[in-house]
């Protein structure tokens, strides 16, 4: 395997592996906001693997971007890294809503109408709260790929 076909494959596994993360973090999120109710029962939708997929495979060179920008201080980051967030909602919900797929059905009235209800304002804290342990868990992922792509080459 090339370096090149290295870089490719572990860019692929980190994707993964970042999806498996998203999704974790959203039926723990979905679980506790239902916990209002009584039922802590969380769920998410198979068809945001591509969506957090999607925002590994960017957040790479943004970062790289921010570093030479020096924009990687929490208050500028936090809130740039949410609106990267709400782009790549907004972009998928739009697509999938194209399909007549609804993953994320928002109804929150006017955080949501403005939207098309393809994202909701009213989650900007938690994705806030996401952005801030974004940048640990990417360098994470991005350390644990190579290996991964490894063990599973080795049979492991």
């Amino acid at each position: 395997m090339t370096p090149r076909e290295r870089g490719v494959a572990d860019e692929l596994v980190g994707a993964l592996l970042f999806s498996m993360f998203g999704l974790c973090v959203e039926v723990a999120f979905t679980g506790l906001k239902a916990g209002v109710g009584g039922s802590f029962i969380g769920g998410v939708s198979l068809l945001m693997v591509p969506v957090y997929a999607l925002a590994y495979l960017l957040i790479g060179p943004l970062l790289r971007l921010a570093r030479q920008r020096d924009l990687m201080r929490p208050l500028l980051r936090i809130p740039l890294t949410v609106a990267g967030i709400y782009a790549i909602e907004w972009s998928f919900g739009a697509a999938y809503q194209s399909l007549s797929l609804h993953p994320w059905p928002y109804e929150h009235g006017w955080a949501s109408d403005i939207s098309g209800g393809h994202i909701t304002l009213l989650y900007a804290p938690f994705w806030a709260l996401f952005a801030a342990i974004l940048l640990p868990v990417h360098r994470a992922v991005q350390d644990a790929a190579p290996r991964v792509r490894a063990a599973r080459r080795s049979g492991a």
